[in-house]
């Protein structure tokens, strides 16, 4: 069942079950109030009666009781009776209108009660009080048929059936329109998923933010298709870039098997060019599956927890001391915190400074100045890289830990990398609880700082 229809029949339910408890409630207050209106009368009545006895001074015989009927007859009402009995229970005086006094049985009292009889489909409430004055003593019954009454209550009755299916007809109206008003925003969202089905991930939802629980909905719902979108966007980056890198090296390799096949069977120098060639590229398209790799392996698996910290000091100054073999004509300045430790892997932490260290050298070929840094900033240790290069542009700081993303790119592949170094460093470092920032300037310099909690 739609949900429309489901809103719609819980709120006429509800409504349904609020307006009989209301109707039931109010049907017998109603009722009530009509039975202790006609206690109240009837006594009131019997109560009068009794008093015109005691204001008489002397007893009544057969002819006073009869001079007494006419002003007895006035208490009578319609569908009423009065009827007087002797202290034996014999009839002395009957007055009534259109209700036949067999209907009532003969009874005497000796303190004043209050009782309902049913005469076949009628009911009947009779008063019996007794009368102890001079002027006579006995019971006075005073009865009542209450058809009025039930036929009141027959319509009140009629009346609120007819309201409750009046009731349950524009409740079942007003239901399907609350629901229909409330599920719109959720049509159109249904649409929008629908269009994003055959369109593809740029659809959005169109709503307007009343801050209510939908216009949320609908906010995160955009929300979430944008990062998906950029997701998807990135993804079909990488699939491109990665496919250009993997194509170049295959391209070489294969130009130079083809100029071996044709021209280098008998020609030591074309067979040794191509062969160190081909191997170049074997060793590129090794470091490059490599790095991918590391990219979408475990370095989106939280970091296993490291038993022993390390001190950065001695990966730092082995690293210094490899790189002034392999750089001698660069000056390598260190400023190093020696004693402090943090949780990493000592191999990770290896391969993150290595990254840092090639950009560096490779972008300061023209003021060929290092220096490396281990700090103690509050809790925490920096390790900072810091060169006199050509720097990073503002605009691509915020691109800089993108995948294959080059700063120069009119740099070719030997001299700019494939751009993806600065992203397995950053998810190493924040996979180990690290953070790693780049300050950068052009024609000046860049700074790029490892920040660890101190273990």
């Amino acid at each position: 069942m739609p949900i429309k229809y489901k809103l719609a029949l819980w709120t006429t339910s509800l409504i349904l079950i609020l307006f009989i408890v209301y109707t039931i409630a109010q049907y017998n207050a109603v009722t009530q109030w009509m039975m202790n209106s006609q206690k109240d009368s009837m006594r009131r009545t019997a109560a009068e009666i009794i008093g015109y006895f005691s204001e008489q001074e002397e007893p009544l015989d057969k002819e006073g009781l009869e001079e007494s009927r006419g002003f007895l007859q006035r208490f009578v009402q319609n569908n009423q009776l009065l009827r007087l009995l002797d202290p034996a229970g014999r009839e002395v005086m009957i007055l009534t209108r259109e209700l036949p006094s067999e209907w009532v049985p003969v009874q005497t009292a000796e303190s004043e009660s209050i009782v309902s009889l049913r005469h076949g489909q009628d009911r009947l409430m009779v008063v019996r009080a007794p009368i102890n004055t001079t002027s006579f003593k006995g019971t006075l019954e005073l009865a009542a048929n209450l058809e009025n009454e039930d036929a009141m209550k027959d319509r009140l009755r009629s009346l609120m059936l007819e309201l409750g299916a009046l009731g349950i007809i524009f409740s079942t109206i007003g239901g399907l329109v609350v629901a229909w008003r409330l599920l719109k925003p959720l049509n159109r969202m249904a649409s929008a998923m629908n269009d994003i089905k055959r369109t593809g991930v740029s659809g959005r939802v169109r709503y307007r933010n009343n801050g209510d629980e939908i216009s949320r909905l609908s906010s995160i719902f955009n929300e979430m298709m944008e990062e998906l979108e950029r997701s998807f966007n990135r993804q079909r980056q990488f699939i491109e870039d990665a496919s250009h890198e993997i194509r170049t090296p295959i391209a070489i390799i294969e130009g130079h098997m083809k100029l071996l096949k044709r021209w280098g069977k008998n020609n030591p120098a074309i067979q040794e060019e191509s062969i160190a060639a081909v191997i170049e590229e074997i060793v590129r398209l090794r470091q490059l599956t490599n790095q991918l790799l590391d990219l979408s392996g475990d370095l989106h698996h939280p970091a296993e927890e490291i038993s022993d910290p390390i001190d950065p000091s001695n990966v730092v100054m082995e690293l210094i001391q490899n790189y002034r073999l392999l750089y001698p004509h660069f000056t390598i300045v260190s400023d190093l915190k020696e004693g402090k430790r943090i949780r990493i892997d000592e191999h990770r932490l290896h391969q993150v400074l290595i990254i840092l260290l090639d950009n560096a050298v490779r972008y300061s070929s023209q003021n060929p100045v290092l220096r490396i840094s281990l700090q103690v900033v509050g809790e925490n240790i920096h390790i900072s890289v810091e060169d006199k290069g050509i720097g990073i542009h503002k605009k691509d700081i915020p691109y800089i830990f993108d995948r294959f993303f080059r700063v120069d790119k009119g740099r070719g592949r030997k001299e700019g990398g494939n751009g993806l170094g600065l992203s397995i460093a950053k998810k190493i470092t924040e996979k180990y609880g690290g953070e790693i920032r780049i300050i950068s300037e052009m024609g000046i310099g860049t700074t790029v700082t490892l920040i660890f909690p101190h273990a």
